[in-house]
């Protein structure tokens, strides 16, 4: 899984589509100027799908989008590499059930992999501090030896 989290300031939402756009920029799926918000719109489409737990297949994306099926699967599989949609038959889902929960399970992962990154870095501390022992004694030995 490969998510990018921007720290972008939250709008006064008025409506959910404040929301969603906020979303897509701060998880880096929003377009950055022009009109080409492919995956952004997708993404929009998922947030919605998953309050009636439902599936989108790529045919309804398509259709809906407006877009060509290759582009919709281009962007379908970025999302499923952020972590964001998963599939389960020939339909797609948002990874959660409603876009809360799908945060609060991006988290555990965030969280589970810091955790994962703590215990390597301990690791090559210690591994770095018993690999200066030998030096600091061989090299008090050989002061002393000079002596």
């Amino acid at each position: 899984m490969r998510i990018f989290i921007r720290s972008i300031e939250m709008p006064d939402a008025k409506k959910p589509d404040d929301i969603i756009r906020w979303f897509c920029e701060v998880l880096g799926i929003a377009a950055e100027g022009g009109d080409s918000d492919a995956e952004g719109r997708i993404f929009r489409a998922f947030a919605y799908a998953a309050r009636g737990s439902k599936g989108i297949s790529s045919s309804d994306l398509t259709l809906r989008q407006g877009m060509a099926r290759s582009t919709v699967i281009y962007h379908i599989n970025r999302l499923i590499d952020m972590g964001i949609v998963t599939k389960r038959g020939r339909l797609y889902y948002l990874r959660a059930t409603n876009l809360s929960k799908m945060v609060e399970e991006l988290e555990y992962d965030l969280n589970r992999e810091m955790s994962r990154m703590l215990d390597a870095a301990q690791e090559f501390d210690r591994l770095m501090l018993q690999s200066q022992k030998p030096r600091r004694a061989r090299a008090k030995a050989a002061g002393r030896d000079s002596r």
